[in-house]
C-alpha cells in the first residue's frame, strides 16, 4: 500500500479512482493540447468608459412617453455575463444589424453593478459615441423601471435612407 503525504494509507478503491483519473489528465505543455491557434476569435479592444460627457456626445432624451415607459421596444440586447470587449463586439455588432432591420428602438441592458458603477454601465456612452456606430445612433434615455431602470438604457436609432 502507498502512503499519501499526511500519513495516511491509499486503499485499493482509492489507487483505481487515481488512476481512471489520471489517465484523463493531460499536461499543459502537451501537443495533443484540445486548443488550436484557429479556435480563437479576436475582438477588438473596448474604448475606455467615459466619465464626462462633452456637447458632442448623443442626445439624452427625456421625453413624456421615455419617462413613464411607455416606448414600444424593437429588439433587446443583453450584455450581463460578458466581459467588456465581448460586450463592446456584440453591442456594435447587433446595433447594426437592427439598424438594417428597420428598429428604432432597442433596450440594451447593461446591468447596474455595485453602487450603480457597472463597467458596462459606464462604458456604454462611449461605446455608442464609436465611429463604427455614432451615425445610426440618434439618442439614448435611461429605461424605465419595467424595462429595467437603472441597469438599462434606450437606444434610439436613425431611420434607414
Amino acid at each position: 500500500m502507498r502512503t499519501m503525504k499526511g500519513g495516511r494509507k491509499l486503499t485499493d478503491a482509492d489507487l483505481s479512482i487515481w488512476r481512471r483519473v489520471s489517465r484523463t489528465v493531460l499536461p499543459l505543455s502537451s501537443p495533443k493540447s484540445s486548443l488550436k491557434p484557429d479556435t480563437h476569435v479576436h475582438l477588438s479592444i473596448a474604448p475606455a468608459p467615459v466619465l464626462h460627457h462633452s456637447k458632442e456626445d448623443i442626445q439624452v432624451r427625456g421625453d413624456k412617453k421615455v419617462r413613464r415607459g411607455q416606448v414600444k421596444i424593437d429588439r433587446t440586447i443583453d450584455l450581463h455575463d460578458m466581459t467588456r470587449d465581448a460586450a463592446f463586439a456584440s453591442l456594435k455588432r447587433r446595433l447594426v444589424l437592427a439598424h438594417e432591420c428597420g428598429h428604432r428602438t432597442v433596450l440594451v441592458i447593461t446591468g447596474k453593478g455595485p453602487n450603480l458603477q457597472g463597467v458596462l454601465r459606464q462604458s456604454l456612452h462611449g461605446w455608442l459615441n464609436d465611429p463604427s456606430v455614432r451615425n445610426i445612433i440618434s439618442s439614448i434615455a435611461p429605461s424605465h423601471i419595467r424595462h429595467g431602470g437603472t441597469g438599462a438604457f434606450y437606444v434610439f436609432l436613425k431611420r434607414l435612407k
